[in-house]
C-alpha cells in the first residue's frame, strides 16, 4: 500500500508531543511524591520544558491529573470493547474479563498509588472527575449485569452494580491491609458476581430498593455522553492522518489511511471497521499520536455499540 505521507512535524505534533511529556512526567510524580505534594514546578523541571510551555496546556496540577484519569479511562473502555467484540455478553466469563481491566490498567499505570494521595485533596474539579468515572462505572456495570442475568433485573441492576462495586473494592482493600499485597482480582470479581446472582431472588421477592429509578434517572441526566456521527469520526481521524509523517510506523500509516478509507464508503461495513479498529491503538503505542489514536478508538467504539443498536 503506498501511501505520501510528510517528512517535517508541524507545530501541532509538537505540541501534542510536548503535552504528552508533561503528563508522563506529572504521572511519575504524583506516583513518587503524591498529588499534594507535586508542585507545577517540579513538573516543569521533570518535563524539561519552560513555565510558559506546561501553562500552554494546562492551567494547573489538578488538569495534569484529570488528563491521566481521562486517559486511563479510555483505555479501560476501549479494552473492554475489544474483549466483547463477537463474543456472548449473556456470558458471565466474559463480564468478569471485562469487570477486571479497570483494576489491571490501574496496577499498569500505577493509578492506586496516585488515588491514595488524594483522599485529603479538597480540588473539587479532581473530585468531580471521580465521582463523575464512578457513575459510568456504574452505568456500564448495570447494563452489563443486564446482559447477562436478562431483561427482567433492569429495575435492579443498579442496586446491583453498586453491591458488586462495593464488595469488589472493600473486599481487595481489606486484602491488601491484612495481607500487605495485590490479590488476583479475576477470583474477587467471580465471587462478588456470584454474590449477586444468590441475592437476585430476594430483590426480586421483596421489591426493596436503595437504588430507585429515580435515583439511576437522575444518575443518567449527571452523565453528559458524547454523541459521535460519522462525520465526527472522519474529522477526527483526517486530523491524525494528516499529523503523520515518514517517522512514524509504516504500519500505524497504513491502518490509519485504511480506517479512514473504510469510514468514507456509502455503505458501512461495520464488521470491517471492528476488524481494523482491534489494531489501531496497538499500532500507535510508542508514539506521539498514542493519546489521540486511544482516543479516536474510543469514538469508534462508541459509534459501533449505538449503530448496532440500530439493527
Amino acid at each position: 500500500m503506498s501511501i505520501k505521507v510528510r517528512k517535517f512535524k508541524t507545530k501541532g505534533e509538537e505540541m501534542n508531543n510536548r503535552k504528552r511529556q508533561i503528563i508522563r512526567a506529572a504521572r511519575t510524580l504524583f506516583i513518587e511524591k503524591g498529588f499534594m505534594d507535586t508542585s507545577i514546578v517540579d513538573i516543569i523541571d521533570a518535563a524539561n520544558i519552560s513555565k510558559g510551555t506546561f501553562y500552554n496546556h494546562f492551567n494547573s496540577k489538578s488538569e495534569c491529573l484529570i488528563a491521566i484519569l481521562e486517559e486511563t479511562r479510555e483505555e479501560t473502555m476501549n479494552r473492554r470493547y475489544e474483549i466483547g467484540l463477537n463474543e456472548d455478553l449473556s456470558n458471565v466469563d466474559i463480564l468478569i474479563e471485562q469487570i477486571c481491566v479497570i483494576i489491571h490498567v490501574n496496577r499498569k499505570t500505577n493509578l492506586l498509588r496516585i488515588f491514595e494521595s488524594l483522599s485529603s485533596v479538597p480540588d473539587q474539579g479532581i473530585k468531580e472527575v471521580l465521582n463523575h468515572h464512578l457513575l459510568k462505572e456504574t452505568v456500564w456495570l448495570a447494563r452489563r449485569l443486564t446482559d447477562v442475568f436478562g431483561n427482567e433485573i433492569e429495575p435492579y441492576s443498579y442496586e446491583c452494580a453498586t453491591l458488586v462495586l462495593g464488595m469488589m473494592h472493600q473486599t481487595m482493600r481489606t486484602i491488601v491491609i491484612v495481607l500487605g499485597k495485590f490479590p488476583s482480582p479475576e477470583q474477587i470479581v467471580k465471587m462478588s458476581i456470584r454474590n449477586i446472582e444468590a441475592i437476585l431472588p430476594l430483590m426480586k421477592k421483596s421489591d426493596e430498593l436503595n437504588i430507585t429509578s429515580e435515583i439511576f434517572d437522575k444518575m443518567k441526566t449527571k452523565l453528559a455522553y458524547r454523541t459521535v456521527t460519522k462525520e465526527t469520526l472522519i474529522n477526527q481521524l483526517t486530523g491524525l492522518v494528516d499529523k503523520l509523517n515518514e517517522t512514524d510506523p509504516e504500519s500505524a500509516i497504513e491502518i490509519a489511511h485504511h480506517l479512514l478509507q473504510v469510514l468514507k464508503e456509502p455503505q458501512l461495513k461495520l464488521f470491517v471497521l471492528e476488524s481494523i479498529l482491534m489494531s489501531l491503538t496497538k499500532v500507535f503505542l510508542g508514539t506521539p499520536h498514542e493519546a489521540e489514536a486511544r482516543e479516536i478508538a474510543n469514538s469508534f467504539w462508541l459509534f459501533l455499540r449505538n449503530e448496532q443498536k440500530k439493527k
